[in-house]
């Protein structure tokens, strides 16, 4: 009779027995590990993360929601605009505040100057924390490094500078190189760009006024202007308006220059006409798609140093959005395209 071994295949079964156990180990190692470590959700979570990421810029940039924005009193900004801002800052606390046309009146009566050295001087101050302006001047800039402020721009939408004469003057177009020659004093007489035998008077606004950095930066560039006769320098834009409609002391033969939406709805006057600029007519349309010259953005401009959940970044969000483009057209004013 054979003998059996009894501890060799006590040897193997254990043997096996681990195997079994290894190979069970690394099935179910493996199954946790594509069910709660690669699964295949993971790729999607994180592309989703991505895009919100994206889509957060976006909207910070150009955004596309056109939800409604309402605040309080209490929540509403402390802003401030231009003189040819004001109307669209009216409108903007008809739609975020809810105010009728007179409550709207009473705020900006109450709560705002124009003038955009005062309404700057006023952010710099801190006295303001939103303002709706045109581009600072270097002056303007200055001042504000001194104090170690530092602006945070926004465009909102489009307005243009316009030149303006006497509506019995014979001009109706002038190029950007001939309004340059007539504000540096070689140009004198508008015979000289095909009108009649008089002598153009030129007015100008004051130093740091909106026109005035306009007309400096868009127009002139880096010429220099003639200094200006105390009588032609000019301090509000109404008042230059009034000087130009004239038909004395100067005004058939006068030019000077406004900002297109003050002059077309806020200041309006029969007796000026605006001047094409290089062969193209100033209008809501050649603005709106900027084939009109002196085409220029408006801004929305607080401090950076105002914190990004503030009221301010919010109400300057919303402008962008469709429903705020609404209200700044409603102001008078083209889209940001």
């Amino acid at each position: 009779m054979l003998k059996m071994k009894e501890k060799k295949p006590i040897k193997i079964s254990l043997t096996s027995a681990i195997m079994i156990v290894l190979i069970i180990v690394l099935v179910i190692a493996g199954i946790a590990y594509y069910l709660f470590i690669n699964k295949p959700t993971d790729s999607v979570s994180t592309t989703n993360t991505q895009n919100e990421i994206s889509t957060t810029e976006n909207v910070t940039a150009t955004p596309e929601i056109s939800e409604k924005l309402t605040m309080t009193e209490e929540e509403f900004p402390k802003v401030d605009g231009a003189t040819a801002m004001l109307p669209m800052v009216g409108e903007i606390t008809k739609s975020v505040l809810g105010y009728t046309d007179e409550q709207a009146q009473k705020y900006l009566n109450e709560n705002t100057q124009g003038k955009s050295a005062k309404v700057y001087a006023s952010l710099i101050k801190k006295e303001k924390d939103l303002i709706f302006v045109s581009e600072p001047s270097d002056d303007i800039l200055k001042q504000a490094k001194e104090a170690n402020v530092e602006f945070d721009m926004t465009g909102i939408g489009r307005d243009g500078f316009v030149f303006i004469v006497n509506k019995d003057n014979p001009v109706n177009s002038l190029t950007i190189e001939q309004i340059q020659k007539i504000y540096t004093g070689e140009i004198t007489n508008w015979n000289q760009v095909g009108g009649n035998d008089e002598e153009i008077v030129a007015f100008q606004r004051e130093q740091n006024s909106g026109s005035q950095n306009l007309m400096e930066k868009m127009v002139m560039k880096d010429t220099k202007m003639k200094e200006s006769p105390s009588g032609l320098m000019i301090a509000s834009m109404e008042g230059l308006i009034d000087s130009v409609s004239k038909n004395y002391d100067g005004g058939k033969s006068s030019i000077g220059y406004s900002i297109y939406l003050y002059a077309k709805e806020q200041y309006v006057k029969d007796n000026i006409k605006f001047l094409s600029i290089d062969g193209v007519y100033p209008s809501d349309e050649t603005i709106a798609n900027g084939t009109y010259p002196l085409s220029k953005i408006v801004y929305a401009v607080t401090r950076k140093d105002v914190p990004q959940d503030s009221s301010v970044r919010k109400l300057t969000k919303w402008l962008l959005t469709d429903e705020g483009q609404k209200t700044v057209v409603a102001g008078g004013y083209s889209k940001l395209k």
